[in-house]
């Protein structure tokens, strides 16, 4: 047996292990216990915590946590662990040590190449819970959004199919709910696609010109974009409602700061986002002052009204 393959089998055996002796690995591999003795010194140089113990019941032992035996990842599952690490590598997370742990270690044995497609991944994929439902079309625009390669699909429109061909920013996910902000090249404007909507994707190689998305990502894409048809928001904002603006993934892209040290929401929105942008911006209740755009304080007093008609429903039952 040679000497790597032995070393692969010491490892899965004292990994299976509390408590191993010399002796009884020397008799189960059928070699010295020097030659057993060398090889466990690798095996510590290799990193793995071994101890001896002295005493009439002395040997050896892994301490802390036991060692897994080698595990071969793809390039694309080693990038899945790391998405999925990343809020686990917080503070606040009891296995914030391990998470950062195993991040440090998949980017040491990652190749060059690897490790820039995981960037390209982080710059145009977002999620958040609760997790939407599996879709075929997912992997293809997410694909096609790492690799900035242009996609035809087939969508529903107010009811009507469409063909057409569109560049994506990347893919995000919302209440349960898969959607991709991409220039669209029949609307000649930008678009937010719900994938749901979405009926067939290919990924198309032909040679057409792409526009560049070095600098927009899935985080900033709203704040970065020039859209043919947006309405303008400005709006001035509490310290609370600071807060929430800091922490919603749409909002915090239009966070600016007044000359007397307020804060204020500002920047253009796509007009066929504008009841989505209404959602988020509600909940901020009294935090918020809205100068613009009318459509979204249009909005609001609407649902202000409907609130107000069914509180004075049930007060007069």
């Amino acid at each position: 047996m040679s000497k790597i393959k032995r070393l692969e089998r010491l490892l899965l055996s004292i990994n299976s292990k509390k408590h191993f002796t010399l002796k009884e690995l020397a008799d189960e591999f059928g070699v010295s216990t020097r030659t057993i003795q060398r090889d466990l010194l690798n095996l510590i140089e290799m990193g793995l915590p071994i101890v001896s113990e002295f005493g009439p019941h002395g040997g050896y032992r892994i301490e802390n946590d036991r060692i897994l035996p080698p595990i071969g990842f793809t390039e694309m599952e080693a990038s899945s662990i790391l998405f999925s690490l990343q809020t686990f590598t917080e503070t606040s997370f009891p296995f914030q040590t391990q998470s950062r742990s195993i991040v440090n270690k998949l980017h040491q044995f990652m190749p060059e190449d690897a490790k820039d497609n995981w960037a390209q991944i982080q710059k145009r994929l977002f999620v958040q819970l609760p997790m939407p439902t599996k879709n075929q079309i997912a992997p293809i625009i997410l694909e096609a959004s790492i690799k900035q390669k242009i996609v035809t699909i087939l969508y529903t429109m107010n009811e009507q199919k469409l063909y057409s061909n569109i560049q994506l920013i990347g893919l995000f996910s919302e209440n349960g709910e898969w959607y991709c902000p991409a220039y669209c090249y029949s609307l000649m404007d930008y678009h937010i696609f719900k994938l749901s909507d979405i009926k067939h994707a290919v990924i198309n190689y032909e040679p057409i010109e792409v526009k560049d998305f070095t600098d927009v990502t899935i985080q900033n894409w709203a704040s970065q974009i020039s859209p043919r048809n947006y309405v303008r928001l400005e709006a001035e904002i509490s310290q609370e409602g600071l807060n929430y603006c800091e922490s919603h993934p749409f909002l915090r892209q239009f966070i600016r700061t007044k000359e007397n040290g307020l804060y204020r929401l500002s920047g253009d929105i796509l007009a066929t986002y504008v009841d989505r942008a209404a959602e988020y911006l509600w909940t901020l209740k009294t935090n918020i002052s809205i100068q613009s755009p009318k459509e979204i304080k249009e909005i609001h007093a609407r649902w202000a009204r409907d609130i107000s008609l069914q509180y004075e429903l049930i007060l007069n039952m």
